[in-house]
């Protein structure tokens, strides 16, 4: 696949990648090898770090996927939505909040916050957070929007804000659809939509390196590429995952700094 490279963009001053995973670097659960392989071919060159929006899964279980895709990881690398909650309710000091998250990841903010209790609590509850929720039922939902309607100054916010999740079997409902539908329900909008297109999941990273020494990974120009935008990073676009050749004739903003079938095409 042929590679469109602007002058502007600089392999060699490059030390840290940030890659998207959904997209990027898998399909669903299938590695895209190439992409896997360059990681691998480049891991002595540059410091890699791995970002997702995808808060149906913890850190511990993208380890889990990046280390059974052969790559050598270690939990600081890993980017995910989750740890900015964590860090909001810890910031806020709320004692008591709703989750519409899947089990493992409920469990996983029980484990991370002893101090904050998760469950459906009319009158008590101070926040509704919405992660990705792939056990999602009704009656979840129910209670989000019965909590909202009680209480207008309920907080409420959302991992992030993506329409859909890249599949196998192509997009499928994501977070997104759960804004869309609290707004038609009760036209409540979150406060917070933490993860990409928002820079703070780049924190740890730009802590290390300077903005013209990263470049940002990604298959979607509205969060991974406005994230870049948003922390004045390089980025690369890869056509494995959402974006096309059509839809990137049709975009409008700036230009990606590169485009490429897949990372492996950048070598």
């Amino acid at each position: 696949m042929e590679t469109r490279t602007p002058k502007r963009f600089d392999l060699q001053r490059k030390k840290a990648f940030v890659c998207d995973l959904d997209g990027t670097l898998f399909m669903g659960r299938r590695p895209i090898e190439p992409a896997i392989r360059f990681v691998k071919e480049h891991a002595d060159d540059y410091a890699f770090y791995y970002l997702t929006n995808n808060t149906s899964k913890t850190p511990a279980a993208y380890l889990d996927k990046l280390c059974g895709a052969g790559l050598v990881v270690d939990e600081a690398q890993i980017l995910t939505p989750l740890v900015t909650l964590e860090e909001y309710i810890r910031e806020k000091g709320y004692a008591s909040v709703f989750d519409v998250s899947n089990t493992i990841v409920h469990r996983h903010l029980c484990e991370r916050l002893p101090q904050v209790r998760f469950e459906y609590a009319p009158g008590v509850n101070r926040l509704v957070a919405f992660a990705y929720d792939t056990e999602l039922t009704y009656e979840k939902l129910r209670r989000a929007a019965t909590l909202l309607n009680a209480d207008p100054s309920l907080d409420y916010v959302t991992t992030h804000g993506d329409a859909c999740c890249p599949s196998e079997e192509g997009p499928i409902p994501d977070v997104g659809g759960m804004i869309a539908l609290m707004r038609t329900t009760n036209g409540r909008e979150p406060s917070h939509v933490f993860g990409k297109p928002s820079p703070s999941l780049l924190a740890p990273v730009l802590r290390r390196f300077a903005p013209a020494q990263i470049a940002v990974v990604g298959d979607r120009l509205y969060t991974d590429k406005a994230m870049a935008d948003n922390a004045g990073i390089d980025f690369v676009c890869v056509l494995s995952g959402e974006t096309t050749h059509e839809s990137l004739a049709a975009y409008r903003g700036t230009p990606p700094a590169i485009v490429v079938g897949t990372l492996g095409d950048l070598a």
